[in-house]
């Protein structure tokens, strides 16, 4: 299977799915990961914004060797702006999954705390049932069979009615964790230490890994935008089997 991830920013792949996308590559999966922003309004103290982007970046890529995925590419969309740019941000996904032609693609979903995040949970699964109909130009229709939209919330703070859990072994967790260490400015943005962020990350995964008797796990939401039919099923039970 080929699976695409849609983020808004380098460090929210990890959050959300590092464990599935490093189990999804093990298991001889292709993913392919996607960012929207360089997640550079996070800035502080006497770093400069262009600093932080170019941080940003080599943290991305870092993690990204960590994991395995085939790299990323960031869009260059104005970090906590998505949601003033959703017209070009519909294209943007659309001439995205017809380039990478995925079975299924993972992202964010509409209710996160994060502006950008609930504007790409809003998106996607129009972009991705519209760019399987002959709109917006281009030479291929495309569109997954799948959308799993998963959790960012570091602060464990916001109820998330998830419907179905891809299950990890320690294994990938502790590959999600040393991936996650790689974006070195988290601890930063949340005022604590390292220690604290992947003791969350940790629990969280073990909450969610104990709804399906496994030893970890990261939830999902399944949002297709259209009924769900044999073959989408067939591919999340694939993916998160």
């Amino acid at each position: 299977m080929k699976i695409l991830v849609l983020v808004a920013h380098p460090d929210d792949e990890v959050i959300m799915c590092g464990g599935t996308i490093d189990k999804l590559i093990k298991a001889g999966h292709g993913v392919s990961v996607r960012f929207f922003t360089h997640n550079d309004e996070a800035y502080f103290g006497k770093e400069t914004q262009a600093r932080r982007r170019a941080r940003t970046v080599q943290e991305m890529k870092a993690s990204s060797r960590v994991l395995g995925y085939d790299g990323g590419i960031v869009s260059g969309f104005s970090d906590m702006n998505l949601q003033s740019e959703k017209g070009r941000l519909i294209r943007a996904v659309m001439a995205e999954i017809r380039d990478v032609k995925p079975d299924l693609i993972i992202s964010h979903h509409a209710g996160d705390k994060h502006i950008d995040h609930r504007t790409l949970g809003e998106i996607v699964p129009e972009a991705n049932f519209q760019s399987g109909c002959d709109l917006c130009g281009g030479d291929t229709v495309w569109n997954a069979a799948a959308i799993l939209q998963g959790e960012i919330d570091l602060e464990m703070t916001t109820l998330f009615a998830f419907d179905t859990v891809s299950a990890l072994a320690e294994e990938h967790l502790a590959r999600k964790m040393d991936a996650f260490v790689c974006y070195e400015s988290v601890k930063d943005e949340h005022k604590v230490g390292d220690d604290w962020l992947t003791e969350k990350l940790r629990v969280c995964a073990k909450l969610r890994g104990k709804t399906v008797s496994a030893i970890y796990g990261e939830a999902f939401i399944i949002n297709n935008y259209a009924p769900l039919n044999a073959g989408a099923l067939a591919t999340i039970a694939n993916a998160i089997a």
